[in-house]
C-alpha cells in the first residue's frame, strides 16, 4: 500500500488513484485535538493510519514515554485503520493494543537515522512476535548496497516493509513493491518530505508507473556518480511503457570502492540490465563475464545484461556519439580531437577510428591521452594543443570549460556529451565563436536506443 504522510489536517484534494492510504503525524501538529483527528479519519477519501513518534524514533512528540502511552490509548479508541507504534515501547503495552484493538492494522517500526543495521533478523524477529500488519524497518542508507541489502531482506521476509532513507536509499522508495512491501511512503509534490529521501507520489507515479509494478518487474538501471542529471529515468522508463513491457529503470550511486559488493547484491536481487557512467566504465571491466570484440578493445563498457548467472557487456556511448555528429557531416577523413581520455572517450575514439576518421587525444594527464592515442593509433597531446584545423572537437570530460575558449576553432563543428545543461558553458562558447553545435543529448538518445536493443532485442532471446 502507498500512504502519503501529512503533517496538517488539511486533507489533499485529487489523489491519484496510486495512493492508498494517508499517514497522520499527529507528532508534527502543532496541537492534538481528539475531536479534530475523529472528524479527519472520518473524511478522507483513503484509510488513515496514526503516528505519534517520539524524539528517538525521528518524531517531536515532547512529553514523557508514560504520557505518550496514556495519549495512544486514546487515540486507539478512535479505532483508526491503522496505527503505527515503535517497536521498542513497552512489551505489555504493545501486546495490549494489538489484543483490544482488532480492528486496527498495526505497522510496528524500528527506525535508525544513522545506518543499515547489521542485526536486521533480530529486529525483525522483536517486531513480528506481535503479529502486526507488516514490520517497518526504516535505516539510513550510506550506500545502494545498504539499500539492496534492505530490498533482499523483504524478499525473504513478507512481513517486512523496508524504508531506505537518505539521498542513496532513494531509489529502493521506487523497488519497495517490486521486492515485497507491505507498505510504501511518498510525499505529494510541494509539500515538505517527513523522512529523507521520500519521492513525490506525482514522479512515482508518472515517471515509474508505480501502480503497474509487481514482483514480476523486471528491473534496470544506471550505476555511477555523479548521477542526478542523468535523463534515462525518464528515457527509459518511458520506453518501457511505449513497449508494454513489464520493467523499471532506476538510478543508484555506486563509487568504484563498493563495485564488488554491488554486483553480488544486483544479482541476488535478479537486476536484468545497467547503464554504467563515470567512474565505472573500466573499472567495471573485472566483474563482466563476456564482452563483444569491439568492447573488448575499447576497455570501457556503459551497458551490462545480466543473464543466466552471468553479465554480458558492450559500448554504445561511440555508435551514439558518431551517429549525431554523422546526422551534420561524415566524419571519414576528418580530423576529429576528443578533449578527455577516460571511458566515454574510449568509445568514442575506437569508433570513429572504424568509420575513418584522423584522430587527436587531448587530456590534462598527458600519459593518459598517449595510452589511448596508443590503443587506437591515434596522436596525443594536452589541452593546448588544439589544433586551428579541427574538423570535429568533442567534449569528452566532466569539465564544463575544459579549454580555452579563444582556442576553440571557429569552423569545426562542436559537440559536448553532456545532458545536461543542454547548453553548457564549452557549447556557449563555441556557439559564440561561429561554431555548429552537437548537443549531448542527440547522442544520449542513439546510445539509449542501443541499450534497449542490447537489453530486450535478439540477444536477449
Amino acid at each position: 500500500m502507498l500512504f502519503i504522510s501529512l503533517s496538517h489536517l488539511a486533507i489533499p484534494k485529487d489523489l491519484p488513484p496510486a495512493v492508498e492510504g494517508i499517514e497522520l503525524r499527529l507528532d508534527l501538529l502543532p496541537k492534538v485535538n481528539l475531536d479534530e483527528i475523529r472528524e479527519f479519519l472520518n473524511a478522507p477519501p483513503r484509510p488513515v493510519m496514526l503516528t505519534l513518534r517520539k524524539a528517538s524514533q525521528g518524531g517531536k512528540f515532547q512529553g514523557t514515554e508514560a504520557e505518550r502511552e496514556k495519549f495512544i490509548e486514546r487515540l486507539l479508541a478512535l479505532e483508526s485503520p491503522f496505527f503505527d507504534l515503535e517497536g521498542d515501547m513497552r512489551p505489555a503495552f504493545l501486546e495490549a493494543a494489538v489484543k483490544n484493538h482488532p480492528k486496527t492494522r498495526f505497522v510496528l517500526s524500528h527506525h535508525d537515522f544513522e545506518k543499515t543495521p547489521e542485526n536486521l533478523d533480530e529486529i525483525y524477529r522483536s517486531l513480528s512476535r506481535y503479529s502486526p500488519f507488516t514490520c517497518k524497518i526504516a535505516a539510513m542508507a550510506n550506500s545502494t548496497s545498504d539499500a539492496l541489502r534492505m530490498l533482499l531482506f523483504v524478499k525473504q521476509h513478507q512481513t517486512v516493509s523496508a524504508i531506505c532513507m537518505g539521498e542513496k536509499g532513494e531509489f529502493a522508495r521506487v523497488l519497495g513493491k517490486v521486492a515485497g512491501n507491505k507498505i510504501d511512503y511518498a510525499v505529494l509534490q510541494g509539500h515538505e518530505p517527513t523522512a529523507p529521501g521520500q519521492i513525490a507520489v506525482q514522479d512515482l507515479v508518472d515517471i515509474y508507473r508505480y501502480s503497474s509494478l509487481n514482483k514480476n518487474t523486471s528491473i534496470y538501471g544506471l550505476i555511477g556518480n555523479p548521477i542526478a542529471k542523468s535523463p534515462g529515468h525518464i528515457h527509459h522508463n518511458g520506453v518501457f511503457r511505449k513497449l508494454h513491457v513489464n520493467a523499471l529503470y532506476i538510478k543508484m550511486i555506486v563509487n568504484p570502492e563498493e563495485l564488488e559488493d554491488f554486483i553480488h547484491y544486483a544479482k541476488e536481487m535478479e537486476i536484468r540490465g545497467l547503464s554504467v557512467t563515470i567512474p565505472l566504465k573500466e573499472k567495471i571491466l573485472p566483474f563482466v563475464d563476456e564482452i563483444d570484440a569491439k568492447t573488448r578493445q575499447i576497455g570501457a563498457v556503459n551497458t551490462l545484461l545480466f543473464k543466466e548467472g552471468r553479465i554480458y557487456g558492450t559500448n554504445t556511448d561511440g555508435a551514439g556519439a558518431l551517429d549525431a555528429i554523422e546526422t551534420h557531416m561524415s566524419v571519414k577523413g576528418k580530423k576529429i580531437v576528443l578533449l578527455g581520455a577516460g571511458g566515454a572517450a574510449r568509445g568514442i575514439a575506437f569508433e570513429a577510428r572504424v568509420r575513418g576518421a584522423r584522430i587527436l587525444i587531448l587530456n590534462r594527464t598527458l600519459s593518459r591521452a598517449e595510452e589511448l592515442a596508443s590503443a587506437v593509433g591515434a596522436a596525443a597531446g594536452g589541452l593546448d594543443d588544439i589544433p586551428s584545423d579541427a574538423d570535429i572537437l568533442i567534449n569528452c570530460s566532466p569539465d564544463p570549460m575544459p579549454v580555452d575558449p579563444h582556442k576553440i576553432p571557429s569552423k569545426a563543428l562542436v559537440m559536448d556529451i553532456v545532458i545536461a545543461p543542454r547548453e553548457t558553458p564549452f557549447l556557449k562558447a563555441s556557439l559564440s565563436r561561429g561554431c555548429r553545435v552537437v548537443y549531448g543529448e542527440e547522442m544520449f538518445l542513439n546510445q539509449a536506443e542501443g541499450q534497449t536493443q542490447f537489453w530486450l532485442g535478439p540477444y536477449n532471446n
